[in-house]
């Protein structure tokens, strides 16, 4: 729905009984701008968490005007009880049809099945979870900006600390040695973030 001023006041009614129906709301706005300093790409890089991201730039866009506000509420629905993710997959017709010639009843796989997940997905679920526990728990995710002269320790979990002390030594040879580059394994954005502060602690080299 739109609400204008034109229909404000009797909309209210409508809007209070949504937030107060919801199980969670998502927000959205439209500005006359973004930043009233440095550009968007200058403000944030890729090792920001959501939070630091979001404290960065809107310290640079207070003063500028909501032009729409958007409100999206959210309603679990017990009875269809989706739990599940939005899984993709393939198919072969001659199983399809061998499974219809005997009988097989396909509404009820889709309707009444039990949701899963893999091996690679739990573990990836996991990980996840545990990235955003360990953020909350070490409060990485809170600081605004971490500067890459700060001179405090990460706080580093203990089941990252033989990860993040290979990856600091595999750098610190990179420093004192000739070559320019170094290839490192792929990592969680919550790792990224331990190497980061950590890189930045014990080095005076600015990390970019």
């Amino acid at each position: 729905m739109e609400v204008t001023r034109t229909n404000f006041k009797e909309s209210l009614s409508d809007v209070y009984s949504a937030i107060d129906e919801a199980d969670f709301l998502a927000i959205d706005g439209e500005f006359s701008g973004i930043s009233d300093g440095p550009s968007v790409s200058a403000l944030t890089n890729g090792l920001d968490t959501p939070e630091e991201r979001y404290v960065k730039l809107k310290k640079h866009s207070m003063d500028f005007l909501l032009f729409q506000f958007g409100l999206c509420t959210f309603k679990y629905d017990q009875e269809k009880s989706k739990t599940s993710p939005d899984i993709k997959f393939i198919c072969q017709s001659s199983s399809i049809d061998f499974l219809a010639c005997q009988g097989f009843d396909f509404n009820k796989v889709f309707c009444h099945g039990i949701p899963y997940l893999n091996q690679e997905q739990e573990a990836q679920l996991r990980e996840q979870t545990e990235e955003r526990r360990n953020q909350h728990a070490n409060g990485l995710g809170t600081p605004s900006f971490i500067s890459p002269s700060s001179k405090t320790p990460a706080n580093v979990p203990d089941e990252q600390k033989d990860y993040i002390n290979k990856v600091v030594e595999k750098v610190e040879k990179l420093f004192s040695s000739n070559k320019e580059t170094l290839d490192l394994e792929p990592c969680s954005g919550f790792q990224r973030k331990l190497i980061y502060q950590t890189l930045s602690w014990k080095s005076d080299v600015c990390i970019l």
